[in-house]
């Protein structure tokens, strides 16, 4: 497998084409059409009652949203790609998107079997039955990895496991990374019925995914506990990804990436510039009191700073980059800890269902972000910093891909934006323009 990053970025001057990865798509494999053949026999009729049993539970979800934004997600859902392999490669080909990190939960409401508000890997079993609910992540995971197989180089499939059984875990971790999953959808800290996540029960857990080379990789849709404070207007999106970063500290002031140097950690779909004080703050605390508070109060006796750790073991999926948040990485010296995020085929990312006299709007969101940017932050935000993290992706497959489909080059997005005679449908309720903060 190449590493040699670093040759590729010395040859920018030849404008070769941009390795686009996206750290942040999603599918949603429809649960009869798709899923049910994985289902085994044992379990079959179970299977069946469940589904039967769905109601309109999730799309009512969606009815609830405003309006402008569920025309988009009807929009969005014209294209097959939600769970169909073909359709999605058409798509990532005409965005000259070489490699994706796939995560559940595509917006055309269809849930994971047996547990039907598990959108996002939220790792707590909805149903009475944890057994069921072990289950029907297997059945997705068993899918996953045959969608996956078709042009396996540019995919990343991340395995949704039963982390309130932590043997369990690690035998379906063992399996995906031979079936040719490339990671682990992590839930939040604090998830109904699992433990915390600093507890001696999971050493085992973080060192089949250290050595199954599994990154950890959590989404925020998946962070806010309990729907506590759901009747707050706002805190869910203000504060919802809070709960995602703690994991950060989380592992790292409890020595696991001190103890497991190979395991990986991504936090994804976090906006804003958040991450640099968030590591100077990590930092700052081995400071107060003199340097005796966390040594002699908490008993802090690890060999590194926390952001150091940070700067080996942690990625932030930067789904929808904005442009400040690109420019604060690089000013911070971050920018090789961010990986861009179409958030395919979600109607608040980047790509929106082509029409005719309309731009890609995946290619206006990379001018709108990284023009004028130095341009080897940005081929590593864009996607070397993905397969840095992500070791199932090879660079020179994926050098060869964005080839094969005639990815963008910089002079072709970068040096002007790409306009058409109309703007893309969805560009108003796409945050990839964002100006002010994380949300707008």
């Amino acid at each position: 497998m190449s590493t040699e990053l670093h040759d590729s970025r010395g040859t920018d001057q030849n404008d070769e084409p941009l390795i686009l990865v996206t750290s942040d798509s999603h599918v949603g494999p429809r649960v009869i059409e798709d899923l049910r053949p994985y289902c085994d026999s044992k379990h079959l009729s179970a299977f069946d009652e469940w589904a039967a049993g769905l109601g309109d539970g999730l799309t009512q979800h969606y009815a609830n949203w405003p309006q402008k934004m569920q025309e988009a997600i009807r929009w969005n859902l014209q294209s097959d790609g939600h769970f169909d392999i073909h359709a999605r490669l058409r798509d990532m080909n005409a965005d000259g998107i070489a490699g994706e990190v796939i995560f559940h939960g595509s917006q055309n409401t269809q849930p994971v079997p047996f547990d039907q508000y598990n959108m996002f890997g939220t790792g707590a079993q909805s149903p009475d039955d944890a057994q069921l609910a072990a289950v029907g992540r297997h059945i997705y995971n068993r899918w996953l990895a045959d969608f996956c197989s078709v042009e396996p180089e540019r995919h990343v499939g991340l395995a949704q496991v039963p982390m309130w059984d932590i043997e369990a875990s690690i035998k379906e971790v063992e399996w995906a990374a031979e079936a040719g999953l490339g990671g682990v959808n992590f839930p939040k800290p604090d998830s109904t019925g699992i433990a915390p996540l600093n507890d001696p029960a999971f050493e085992d857990f973080y060192a089949a995914c250290a050595a199954s080379d599994m990154p950890l990789t959590s989404h925020t849709s998946a962070s806010f506990p309990g729907n506590r404070y759901a009747d707050v207007p706002g805190m869910a999106f203000i504060e919802g990804a809070w709960w995602c970063e703690r994991t950060i500290r989380i592992l790292t002031f409890s020595g696991v990436f001190e103890r497991h140097p190979n395991l990986r950690l991504v936090i994804t779909e976090t906006p804003g510039d958040w991450f640099g004080a968030y590591v100077t703050d990590s930092d700052s605390i081995l400071g107060f009191g003199g340097d005796t508070w966390m040594r002699e109060h908490d008993g802090w006796d690890l060999p590194r700073t926390p952001s150091s750790y940070i700067a080996s073991n942690v990625w932030i999926g930067a789904s929808f980059h904005s442009r400040s948040e690109a420019e604060s990485a690089i000013a911070d010296g971050h920018a090789d800890r961010m990986m861009w995020g179409t958030d395919y085929p979600h109607m608040e990312g980047t790509w929106c269902y082509p029409e005719e006299g309309a731009p890609q709007m995946t290619h206006a969101a990379l001018w709108s972000t990284y023009a004028g940017l130095p341009i080897s932050d940005v081929r590593g935000m864009v996607g070397l910093n993905a397969i840095t993290c992500y070791r199932r992706l090879d660079l020179d497959a994926l050098r060869n891909v964005a080839t094969r489909i005639s990815a963008p080059r910089p002079s072709e997005i970068l040096a002007q934006e790409p306009k058409g005679t109309k703007e893309p449908r969805n560009r108003a309720v796409s945050a990839a323009f964002r100006t002010v903060g994380a949300w707008s």
